[in-house]
């Protein structure tokens, strides 16, 4: 049967976060393959209470003792895991160095062995040979090994000495790691893995400086936190900044001189023949459902030249600007809209486009559609009707129409 052990934090990213292992019979046994496998993860629980370190031990979300390290292993997922030793509340803290002793030294014989941890047992009734003796002997010696490794682990957690090194600390480049970078090693030169964060830029043991008085001093940075704020505009008048570069119209960004869906954009323009109504054809505050049938019909025919031809009709939209208020703050606004031709007089639809404009600028804002009226046969003449299918504007906001033939336009 396949068991799974994870290991997690700083364990799994140096000696991976899943391992598959066949026919386990104990977590012990699990916790020994890898001590195998890897020599660098037993040396480092043996040490790891130097550190402030300690392990918990789950199966099925439940922290295993040391007595369940030698019970079947059964099928959950075993995971490992490192803690900071001190925590309250996070279940059974093991020290990696009473790990190792229950994985090697004490196999199948209980915690501690044949002989109890603080005293002997009594020997079977009637057994009285050598063998068993020295049997008893030999676990009541591999248990008093084990009981002092995991004791002394325990004790160690309670009260971590940091090896300072002959002549103790040097400046503060020497806690100074070289990979990561800015990230401060402990007392021992190790860098810390205890604290979350971005990054730890304190190790274990180091010290912290406490000073009285007026004085000029460096620092070790302990936890930092960074907020990144836009200073230029302190009372929030505009959630961006407004401008041209912020606005689409149909999802497309458009530039002057580029045809992207027969749309670009213009600044000034000037018909071979001007139907437009400029004082008329426009909105004043835009709303849902508001509607208008430009004062000028307009008239098509093929073959009379570039005045009347529909394959040279343009529709030229504009806002004066384009944001919505929420409070004394402007964020981007949008108007969806719909232009038809109709025949003059008539509820016949010949041709129908849709738009929806939105960003935020406080600038005026020009754009124009190449519309294809869809002319009928014989039937010239027309009505050029815009309606606003839905509009989130400020009030102060203008949606003017013009429309025309032949256009040319800077």
């Amino acid at each position: 049967m396949q068991q799974v052990v994870r290991l997690l934090g700083d364990l799994g990213e140096r000696y991976g976060a899943e391992h598959a292992f066949y026919n386990l019979r104990t977590p012990a046994d699990a916790i020994k393959l890898l001590s195998i496998n890897y020599p660098e993860f037993k040396a480092e629980l043996i040490t790891a209470h130097e550190k402030g370190i300690g392990y918990r031990v789950l199966q099925a979300g439940v922290d295993l003792n040391f007595d369940e390290l030698q019970l079947p292993i059964g099928q959950n997922d075993l995971i490992i895991t490192p803690v900071l030793v001190g925590q309250d509340g996070v279940g059974k803290i093991f020290a990696g160095i009473g790990l190792i002793a229950v994985s090697f030294l004490l196999p199948g014989a209980g915690l501690f062995g044949t002989v109890g941890l603080f005293g002997a047992g009594q020997a079977a009734v009637g057994v009285s040979t050598i063998a068993v003796l020295n049997a008893a002997a030999v676990g009541t010696a591999l248990s008093a090994v084990g009981a002092s490794m995991i004791l002394g682990g325990v004790t160690e957690m309670l009260s971590p000495q940091p090896d300072i090194g002959v002549g103790g600390f040097g400046t503060r480049s020497d806690l100074q790691a070289t990979r990561p970078e800015s990230v401060n090693r402990g007392a021992d030169g190790q860098q810390s893995y205890a604290y979350l964060g971005a990054q730890n830029t304190v190790g274990v043991g180091a010290t912290i400086p406490v000073a009285y008085g007026k004085v000029l001093i460096g620092s070790h940075v302990i936890s930092a936190d960074v907020d990144v704020a836009d200073e230029s505009d302190p009372l929030k008048r505009t959630t961006r900044t407004p401008g041209a570069d912020t606005v689409t119209v149909q999802g497309n960004k458009l530039e002057f001189g580029k045809l992207r869906d027969d749309m670009s954009t213009w600044n000034s323009v000037h018909f071979l023949r001007d139907r437009s109504n400029p004082a008329f054809d426009r909105f004043t505050d835009p709303k849902k459902d508001d509607e208008l049938t430009a004062t000028n019909t307009f008239h098509l025919e093929f073959g009379d030249g570039l005045a009347f031809d529909p394959n040279h009709y343009f529709v030229f939209l504009e806002v004066n600007k384009l944001f919505e208020l929420v409070g004394e703050t402007k964020t981007d606004g949008f108007i969806s809209y719909q232009i038809e031709s109709r025949r003059l007089d008539t509820d016949n639809i010949h041709a129908r486009i849709g738009g929806t404009i939105q960003g935020l600028t406080t600038e005026p804002y020009r754009w124009f559609h190449k519309f294809d009226p869809n002319k009928g046969s014989n039937i010239d003449f027309y009505n050029l009707d815009i309606k606003i299918l839905d509009a989130s504007v400020a009030s102060t906001v203008t949606f003017v129409i013009r429309h025309g033939f032949a256009p040319s336009f800077s």
